[in-house]
């Protein structure tokens, strides 16, 4: 914990919002998030305006504790407390400019602020850091229905649930880390330093739960299947149903750039056909000319839509529903796609 090691309590009591303190004016206001970095670990406050003189929030600690905040404010300088079920501190702020200057307290055998004990900090205002996932939907493809759930693979080939993943939401970095407890499961999703908290189940192959941002408190379901070393994981937002894929650290990956060149026809003339086939790891792809899907992935005659994987299958959804686009297997740098028609074709992974 990087504020404070707390008193623990067996009963909190709340009137310690109106103890006396002196107050200096400043005149700014408090509302805002504000962070302090220390030693690789991170304390935030997430502070609003409840009405005249007051304010509320949280505060995140390195450990991800969460504190409720509860504050009266004077000519811009708040005191207030620090709250959750097991403990209590006691803080004084105020505001210059860009920074927060706090006094945090815990309590005494009265339960009254410890000055003695008192720690002072100063924290940095920053822009609010909107959270990945609720950022991460693409835009339905064209043609599907706007509120449509994703359908998840109804089967995959399981594998061993412990461990860590890697994919990306909203184009940032993100860790997928998974502990298994007999048929329970918890997990931390990390997206770029951005920290969700994962509590579910599994069934064979199949996981399902629910994701909480600690930050914001909020909430969504997940459900997952684990396909060998991926895992397919569809969240339910308010902004709608998305998917995304993770691939187990240190397994070869399949999210890429693919590029295919068909071999010469002899007693044909004309260059060889050129494709490009790129799968996203937010479960998007673009396929087609490759010349076209280098100069402009969104232009005309280039493929796009969702994809996923079941029981090495490749399925696409181009806005008509899932639809099976080959069976396929890496080697190294290769992927070899088999189709319907028997045609094996070699693509090679490019950086595009």
């Amino acid at each position: 914990m990087l504020i404070h090691n707390p008193i623990r309590m067996k009963t909190i009591i709340f009137s310690i919002l109106f103890f006396s303190l002196p107050l200096i004016s400043m005149g700014q206001g408090l509302a805002g998030e504000y962070a302090l970095s220390r030693d690789g670990a991170e304390v935030v406050f997430q502070i609003q305006d409840a009405g005249p003189n007051r304010l509320t929030g949280m505060m995140i600690d390195s450990d991800s504790t969460l504190y409720q905040l509860q504050a009266i404010v004077d000519q811009g300088n708040a005191r207030g407390s620090l709250a959750n079920s097991q403990s209590v501190l006691y803080f004084e702020a105020y505001r210059e400019g860009d920074q927060l200057f706090m006094t945090i307290m815990p309590v005494d055998a009265y339960n009254q602020p410890d000055y003695l004990n008192a720690s002072d900090f100063v924290l940095s205002r920053r822009e609010r850091i909107k959270p990945p996932l609720e950022q991460a939907r693409k835009t339905t493809p064209e043609g599907a229905a706007a509120n449509q759930p994703l359908p998840q693979p109804k089967a995959g080939a399981g594998g061993v649930w412990e461990g860590v993943f890697n994919g990306e939401i909203n184009g940032a970095a993100t860790r997928l880390s998974f502990q298994r407890y007999g048929n329970q499961l918890t997990g931390e999703i990390d997206a770029a330093g951005y920290k969700y908290n994962l509590e579910g189940a599994i069934n064979g192959p199949d996981c399902w739960g629910e994701v909480l941002d600690p930050q914001t408190q909020g909430k969504m379901k997940f459900s997952g299947v684990l396909d060998g070393d991926v895992v397919v994981l569809s969240f339910s937002a308010e902004q709608g149903p998305f998917q995304m894929n993770f691939l187990r650290e240190g397994a070869t990956a399949l999210p890429g750039n693919w590029y295919y060149a068909s071999s010469p026809v002899f007693g044909e003339s004309g260059q060889p056909k050129e494709l490009l086939l790129l799968l996203h790891t937010d479960n998007t792809f673009h396929y087609g000319n490759a010349k076209a899907v280098r100069a402009n992935p969104e232009g005309k005659g280039v493929g796009h839509g969702q994809w996923q994987t079941q029981k090495n299958q490749l399925l696409i959804n181009q806005g008509k529903g899932w639809q099976n686009f080959a069976a396929y297997e890496v080697k190294g740098n290769s992927l070899f796609l088999k189709f319907s028609s028997g045609d094996i074709q070699e693509w090679k992974r490019v950086d595009k």
